[in-house]
């Protein structure tokens, strides 16, 4: 099974901003955990209001997120990185093209895509690096399930607009855990990886979260 790269920020800046939804970004974030923690590696470049949310939101759903996700950080950015990033043990920092934002964000999408296989992608929110992600992404996996949560808001809308996504028409607009659960193919039922040194025979949790 593949991994889920996530692409989401909260929007500060027009046009982004215009449409930003900041409550439905954290229940997008929040979805996102409940259906992916513990049942598929979840991968994304660190972002400092998105940190904080999937930090709590992997608390929240009871999964030793220390071990459940991998976070990329361009080394540009270290005096800027969100305290939260102490609780996550698998962060990789990526060298800085000098001091150019644009180049160096590159090089850690470049080595996020390549770190690992991945199935899927989930974007929320955002502004303009959504859409360079979603280029980028879809270029080392063409054939990666894209999700854009056009709810959210910010350059998502626009994403999902392109790509002429809708979600299934028996779903509620803001049924994010649904639209997750169908889009990405998990099972509720499936067994989560509580933590790496507590797992059943099969290497899964006991309980079912």
């Amino acid at each position: 099974m593949g991994a889920i790269f996530l692409s989401a920020s909260v929007p500060t800046r027009e046009p982004y901003s215009l449409d930003c939804r900041p409550q439905e970004i954290q229940a997008a974030i929040n979805a996102l955990a409940q259906v992916v923690l513990g049942r598929r590696k979840l991968v994304w470049g660190g972002h400092p209001a998105i940190t904080p949310l999937l930090w709590s939101a992997a608390q929240a759903v009871g999964v030793e997120y220390t071990i459940a996700v991998e976070l990329f950080q361009s080394k540009l950015f270290t005096k800027v990185l969100p305290a939260e990033n102490k609780y996550f043990a698998n962060v990789r920092l990526i060298d800085a093209v000098g001091e150019d934002q644009e180049a160096s964000l590159l090089e850690m999408r470049k080595a996020m895509f390549t770190s690992t296989d991945f199935e899927a992608a989930v974007f929320i929110g955002g502004m303009h690096g959504i859409l360079d992600e979603h280029k980028l992404f879809t270029q080392y996996w063409p054939n990666a399930t894209c999700i854009p949560i056009a709810q959210t808001g910010g350059a998502t809308t626009k994403l999902a607009a392109d790509l002429g996504y809708e979600p299934p028409d028996d779903l509620a607009p803001l049924d994010f855990v649904a639209l997750l659960y169908g889009g990405l193919g998990i099972r509720p039922s499936q067994k989560r990886e509580a933590r790496a040194d507590q797992g059943g025979d099969d290497g899964t949790s006991a309980g079912v979260l």
